[in-house]
C-alpha cells in the first residue's frame, strides 16, 4: 500500500482565514459567512455579499490595492470550494445562486480589465487565423522578458541566500499543488488529437506511472528538504499571486473560455524554463544537488524545454487547422498569462528582496 503521508490533503474547513484576521463587512468576511451557512436559499446576507463584492471591485479598479486584495483572496476560496475538500461545508453551496452570482460579477469584471490592459499584444483577427503565424507569436511572448523578470532570475541564481530561495518555493507552492487539476480542466473534448496530448502532459504530472514520481510528491520533498510547510491559506499578502491563481479556474471554468485557458497553459511551459534554471542554480550556489534533492525544479528545468512546443504542435495547432476563429482566443489566453506571470514576478522582486536591492543601487 503506498505511504500517503507526503499528500497535501485539502482542508475540510476553513478556506478563508481565521475570522480574527478577517475586516468585519469586507467581501472575506461576508463570503466566509455564506459558506458556512447551512441554508442554501437566497438570504440578505447573500445579497450584502454581491452588494459588497460590487463595491470593492469598483474600489479596486480604482486604485485600491487593498480591496483587490479583498476580492482575489475570496474568489481564491469560491475555487477552492470548487476543487477542494468534498465534505467541507461550503460544497453545499456550489449551485446556489448567490455563489454563482459571485464567480460571474467576479469574473467578467476581472476578465474585461485585464484583456483591456494585454489589447495591444494582440495581432488583427486576420492573422490570428494562421497557425504558423500563431504558434511564433507565442513562442516570441514567451521568450520576451522585462528588466524586473530578468532582475528576478539573475537574483534567484546569484544572489538570494536560503530564506529567500525558501519565501520563492513557499509563494510558488499553491499553484504547483494546483496545476494538474488545471490540466484536467481542460481535458473535456473538443478534438481527439487535442484530448491525446492534453493526456500526455497529464501522466507527466502523474509521474509516469511511478507515484512518487508525481510532480505534487516532487514538490512536497522539496518542502521536506527545507523543513518548510505550506499554511492551509495561502500567506499572500497582495492580490498579485491570488489574482494568476485564479486566472487558471476563471478560465477553465467557463466553457467560453475553453481556448483561452488553453492559451495560458501554454505559458508557463514556455516561459517558465529560465526561472527554473534559475532556482537549481541558486541552490546549488549553497551546496544541494538539484538532480537529487530538488528534483521538481530540476525536472522542470529539463521537461518544459520540450512541453511548452508539444503543446503549441499538440494542441494550438490542431485545432487552428479546424477552428481558425480560435486563434485569437488563445492569444487573448496567452497574453493574460503573461500578464499574470510579470504581475507574479513584480510581487516576487518585492519578496526575495529584489525591489530593495534595486533601490539601494539607485539610491547608491
Amino acid at each position: 500500500m503506498l505511504d500517503t503521508a507526503l499528500e497535501r490533503i485539502p482542508p475540510r474547513s476553513g478556506l478563508t482565514r481565521p475570522a480574527g484576521q478577517i475586516a468585519v463587512g469586507s467581501v472575506e468576511d461576508l463570503l466566509q459567512r455564506c459558506l458556512l451557512s447551512p441554508g442554501t436559499g437566497e438570504s440578505d446576507l447573500h445579497r450584502d455579499l454581491l452588494e459588497a463584492l460590487e463595491r470593492t471591485l469598483n474600489a479596486g479598479y480604482g486604485g485600491n490595492n487593498a480591496a483587490l486584495l479583498d476580492v482575489h483572496r475570496s474568489a481564491y476560496a469560491i475555487y477552492e470550494t470548487l476543487l477542494g475538500h468534498p465534505l467541507a461545508p461550503g460544497t453545499r453551496h456550489e449551485r446556489s445562486g448567490w455563489f454563482n452570482a459571485f464567480r460571474s460579477s467576479y469574473e467578467d469584471r476581472v476578465l474585461a480589465a485585464d484583456v483591456a490592459e494585454v489589447a495591444g499584444r494582440l495581432s488583427a483577427a486576420a492573422d490570428a487565423g494562421r497557425p504558423e503565424f500563431v504558434r511564433a507569436w507565442f513562442m516570441e511572448e514567451a521568450r520576451q522578458r522585462d528588466q524586473i523578470d530578468r532582475e528576478v532570475e539573475e537574483y534567484l541564481a546569484e544572489k538570494a541566500d536560503m530564506d529567500q530561495l525558501s519565501a520563492f518555493i513557499v509563494a510558488d507552492g499553491y499553484l504547483n499543488y494546483r496545476f494538474y487539476d488545471a490540466l484536467v480542466l481542460a481535458q473535456p473534448h473538443f478534438m481527439e488529437s487535442v484530448k491525446h496530448e492534453i493526456s500526455l502532459h497529464m501522466w507527466d504530472e502523474c509521474g509516469e506511472g511511478n507515484a512518487l514520481a508525481a510532480h505534487t510528491l516532487q514538490f512536497t520533498r522539496s518542502l521536506d528538504r527545507l523543513g518548510l510547510k505550506l499554511p492551509q491559506i495561502p500567506p499572500w499578502e497582495d492580490w498579485r499571486p491570488y489574482a494568476g491563481h485564479n486566472l487558471y479556474f476563471t478560465l477553465a471554468g467557463n466553457r467560453r473560455h475553453y481556448f483561452k485557458a488553453l492559451g495560458s497553459l501554454a505559458m508557463p511551459e514556455l516561459f517558465d524554463v529560465q526561472r527554473d534554471a534559475a532556482v537549481v542554480r541558486g541552490l546549488e550556489r549553497h551546496g544541494y544537488q538539484a538532480k537529487s534533492d530538488f528534483e521538481f525544479f530540476y525536472n522542470h528545468m529539463e521537461g518544459d524545454a520540450y512541453h511548452g512546443p508539444e503543446w503549441l504542435d499538440g494542441v494550438v495547432l490542431p485545432i487552428l487547422a479546424r477552428e481558425p476563429d480560435a486563434g485569437l482566443e488563445m492569444m487573448i489566453g496567452g497574453a493574460l498569462r503573461m500578464l499574470a506571470m510579470r504581475r507574479y514576478n513584480g510581487y516576487l522582486a518585492e519578496q526575495i528582496g529584489v525591489a530593495q536591492a534595486a533601490h539601494s543601487k539607485a539610491d547608491g
